[in-house]
């Protein structure tokens, strides 16, 4: 067997892998749909129902292969349990150094007014309020090792019935995310975070967080009533350190001890962080700082949280979320769902993919700049790889009906191209 055959059987059975872990709740025609779309979405980089159609190469009609996987996406809510399987299968690799990002974010509709359940959004990338939907994202991010575990990602409505509150929705993904940990993990907030509903519940249940905050309340520092910004002139900036590991950008910061008037007998750790003549970034932690080594560390790990941003842009640029044309709500939802499975795969095996690594970067030599975002070089190398084969699972799932579990259509009898 040559060997881009051989890789391309180790990925097919990994993708079934997935899938087999559906057949306990749905039924198997449902768990070789989740199977084809995921392959389909990683084969296309695209959530379009035509061109995972295209990626899947099956020996019929264009059209009927979109008309099957369209009724069927619009026929089963697949995100729950999607949802269970991302956290099931990657929370045991989230170590104790991993700090976890959460940040919300926005699907851009404006162009589809007609939408299920479009509302308005502020667009991050244009600083403009638009029609569409809001997303959560929670990533996982070892800064010594390098490594990004996508964990929970999930697109929803505030014209849904069952919408409570963004608040709500931002707790809900904590909670759900830690106790599939099963311990603490240092949770890394951007200012958007700096509520007092959130901080109320984060003190009440005991969450590590390290939020960046804003002007618009008063802190408490000893007898000194005030919002941060009036602390962060009183504080003395008198340790210096990296901006980031590794980095030649010098900065200085200063730690006191802060508590907030709700909460008096909380102390939490302030840090004050200056940075050439940008307006200073106040950071405020429930882990108490004891030193500078510490604080610069929390530092660190905030600035780490790019990856949660990054990680939205690969999935727009990546998978094509914002050019996705359902518009159904649970069509649109359950796609989503399955990018998101469709990065966890690749994720699970991200230090064991580094011949697709190498296959994707042969594509970019010519571009002048490369991302740092390893999973362009892998998905593209998933892309080329899988490009060579005649078909990508229609050979081992729409070939009759042979009894057993849903890996028994993948591993007897393979053809000779895979």
């Amino acid at each position: 067997m040559p060997h881009g055959a051989k890789l391309r059987y180790k990925w097919k059975v990994k993708v079934l892998n997935w899938a087999e872990a559906f057949t306990d709740v749905h039924s198997k025609p449902v768990a070789k749909l989740i199977a084809e779309v995921i392959s389909g979405i990683l084969g296309s980089g695209s959530l379009q129902l035509t061109e995972i159609a295209r990626a899947l190469k099956e020996p019929k009609r264009l059209h009927h292969t979109v008309k099957r996987l369209s009724r069927m996406l619009g026929k089963h809510a697949l995100w729950p349990e999607l949802e269970g399987q991302i956290l099931s299968r990657l929370a045991p690799s989230v170590g104790e150094e991993m700090i976890l990002a959460i940040d919300p974010g926005d699907l851009n509709r404006d162009g589809a007014p007609k939408s299920e359940h479009r509302g308005r959004v502020h667009d991050g990338s244009k600083g403009e309020i638009v029609g569409g939907y809001p997303l959560l994202n929670v990533v996982a991010r070892d800064p010594k090792k390098g490594t990004t575990l996508p964990l929970f990602c999930r697109l929803y409505s505030y014209q849904e019935k069952e919408f409570v509150s963004e608040n709500n929705e931002i707790l809900t993904a904590m909670r759900r995310v830690q106790s599939a940990i099963g311990s603490k993990r240092l949770w890394v907030i951007d200012r958007g975070g700096d509520r007092s509903a959130l901080w109320d519940i984060w003190l009440e249940e005991g969450f590590d967080v390290l939020v960046r905050v804003t002007k618009q309340r008063h802190w408490l520092r000893g007898n000194f009533k005030g919002n941060v910004q009036d602390i962060a002139k009183q504080l003395p900036t008198k340790h210096r350190g990296k901006l980031r590991s590794g980095s030649d950008k010098d900065i200085r910061f200063g730690l006191t001890r802060v508590r907030l008037p709700e909460h008096p007998d909380r102390p939490l750790s302030l840090i004050v962080v200056r940075h050439g003549k940008r307006e200073p970034m106040i950071l405020v932690s429930t882990r108490l700082v004891r030193g500078k080594r510490q604080g610069e560390r929390l530092i660190h790990s905030y600035l780490d949280r790019w990856v949660c941003e990054e990680g939205y842009r690969f999935s727009k640029q990546g998978f094509g979320l914002e050019r996705v044309q359902a518009r159904s709500y649970k069509v649109l939802r359950n796609l989503v769902a399955l990018a998101m499975a469709s990065w966890a795969l690749l994720a699970e095996e991200q230090h064991q993919a580094e011949e697709l690594i190498q296959r994707g970067k042969r594509q970019k030599d010519k571009q002048r700049h490369r991302p740092k975002f390893p999973f362009y070089s892998i998905l593209k190398g998933w892309q080329q790889l899988f490009a060579e084969a005649a078909t990508l699972l229609h050979d081992r799932l729409r070939r009759g009906k042979p009894p057993g579990p849903l890996m028994q259509l993948v591993l007897p009898g393979l053809g000779p191209r895979l």
